[in-house]
């Protein structure tokens, strides 16, 4: 899995996104009364789900996004919708 290389021009963009989206899945998750383990169900690890909601960085595929927005009942193009 590439990650995203600080000489980019686009790192620091990058990483807004990827704060967006760690606020994001932090007020989706609350918002619909779940803790952690319940992204278990959605085969996304304790752990894992636990360091992207840590760590906007570890944020960092498409997979990620599809089964976070399935555990929502979302498509992916809404998990980045920040209104």
């Amino acid at each position: 899995m590439q990650r995203p290389n600080a000489d980019s021009a686009y790192y620091d963009e990058f990483l807004q996104l990827q704060e967006k989206l760690q606020k994001r899945i932090v007020s989706l998750r609350k918002n619909g009364h779940l803790v952690q383990e319940d992204m278990a169900d959605y085969e996304l690890s304790l752990r894992q789900y636990q360091r992207m909601e840590q760590d906007p960085q570890a944020i960092v595929s498409l997979w990620q996004l599809f089964k976070i927005a399935k555990a929502h009942g979302l498509d992916v193009d809404e998990i980045l919708r920040f209104d």
